[in-house]
């Protein structure tokens, strides 16, 4: 009866750990050789230095984000009280990446002392910029280390294409 218990015990500890789902469109080929952006600004977890390092690691061509955005330009005027003020401001869309694939992300962390940046949940599309397709997608729902959820992640994306 107690060795059952352990076994159960750690098959529910195993399965809360979460694992990296990934599925890519049928029928399309995504290419090493062709940009991709990280659609995101780093945070404190460095989810995009991470990830910088382990794709170009794998061999993909990656271009920062503050390169291949295009920025729309805005100029406003506020008009009130007798006084005017002009504001400048930029927008930044994911279509208007110079780039021909975008890597979006979104994830939930959480952080302790023993173990560091951890996430809760990871997802991430890869878009392609040309046809405006989804062609790639990937899911985490757990916890585990931001270092090994990005390690798994770069690591199936690698397998699945190969060009």
């Amino acid at each position: 009866m107690r060795q059952s218990i352990i076994y159960l015990s750690l098959i529910l500890f195993l399965s809360s750990c979460g694992s990296v789902s990934l599925t890519t469109k049928p029928g399309v080929e995504i290419s090493r050789d062709a940009t991709l952006t990280i659609a995101a600004n780093e945070d404190q977890t460095g989810t995009v230095g991470q990830l910088n390092h382990l794709l170009l690691e794998k061999g993909f061509n990656i271009m920062s984000y503050s390169t291949a955005k295009k920025a729309i330009k805005k100029k406003h005027e506020i008009s009130g009280s007798g006084s005017t003020v002009k504001v400048d401001s930029e927008s930044y869309s994911v279509s208007q990446l110079n780039s021909v694939y975008a890597l979006e992300l979104n994830y939930r962390w959480s952080y302790d002392a023993l173990s560091g940046y951890r996430y809760l949940n990871f997802s991430a599309r890869i878009i392609d910029l040309n046809t405006k397709e989804l062609v790639m997608s990937a899911s985490f729902r757990g916890d585990r280390s931001v270092q090994r959820v990005l390690e798994t992640f770069t690591t199936k994306l690698s397998q699945e294409i190969r060009t």
